[in-house]
């Protein structure tokens, strides 16, 4: 998944997804993350917050990560998908 499929297949406003659905209200490189764990590339699963250490290629991609080191990713039991912010 790349920035333009999310783009493509969500209603974005400053860089939060609008459509209604599993990751309604968060930024939008949460389900490029969410699509990497499905396939297996999280760097961390301690089975309830999945970690991923954020690359130069994903700074490149999503220029609001150009400060940050990890994403922070939890599915809710309601089954919606929200970042975890730092320090938490």
């Amino acid at each position: 998944m790349t920035r333009n499929d999310i783009l493509k297949n969500y209603e974005i406003i400053n860089g939060m997804i609008l459509s209604p659905g599993k990751f309604e209200g968060e930024m939008l490189y949460v389900p490029y993350y969410w699509d990497l764990f499905l396939n297996g590339g999280a760097d961390s699963d301690n089975g309830k917050v999945l970690t991923f250490n954020v690359s130069d290629e994903d700074k490149v991609q999503f220029p609001e990560l150009k400060k940050r080191n990890k994403v922070r990713l939890m599915e809710r039991e309601d089954g919606f998908v929200v970042e975890l912010k730092q320090g938490l």
